[in-house]
């Protein structure tokens, strides 16, 4: 996977929800045409979608609630941005990739070595198992990790 680019959630969400820092990310995107995410990516970005939407037009903040929800109504009160999503990785074709499949004690030594979250030391043991070795983040957590080069 030489040569590819690591694009991680924060980075579609400024897109798809136009944030503060859209144009920061469009402007990476179109130097690096050749683009992946992990299958843990858009399962976040997804996730982040139906919470706004439900938050926005149910006032839905708990996940509780939000299961219950989208137990009685599916996801059809999300489906324009869903859609917008993956419209997004098609018109980018954004390769998915499978997280990378790694012991729990491997996932903790990675968090505890390098600070992060659990989702971003599943994200950068990942980016090391497919040999990538650039991510296109806002999160400045990856700077610690000495297998990747973040932009911007």
């Amino acid at each position: 996977m030489k040569g590819y680019v690591f694009v991680d959630s924060n980075v579609f969400i400024q897109l798809l929800y136009e944030g503060t820092r859209a144009s920061d990310a469009e402007e990476f995107l179109d130097k690096y045409p050749l683009l992946a995410t992990s299958i843990g990516v858009v399962d976040e970005v997804l996730h982040f979608i139906i919470r706004r939407e439900a938050m926005n037009k149910y006032g839905i903040r708990r996940a509780y609630d939000l299961r219950k929800l989208v137990r009685s109504k599916g996801v059809r009160f999300a489906r324009e941005s869903l859609n917008k999503f993956v419209s997004l990785l098609e018109e980018l074709y954004v390769k998915i990739l499978a997280d990378a499949e790694t012991q729990p004690s491997q996932i903790i030594a990675t968090m505890d070595n390098y600070r992060l979250s659990p989702r971003d030391a599943i994200i950068a043991l990942t980016c090391r198992h497919y040999g990538v070795d650039t991510i296109l983040t806002l999160d400045e957590d990856f700077k610690r990790i000495p297998w990747l080069k973040v932009v911007p």
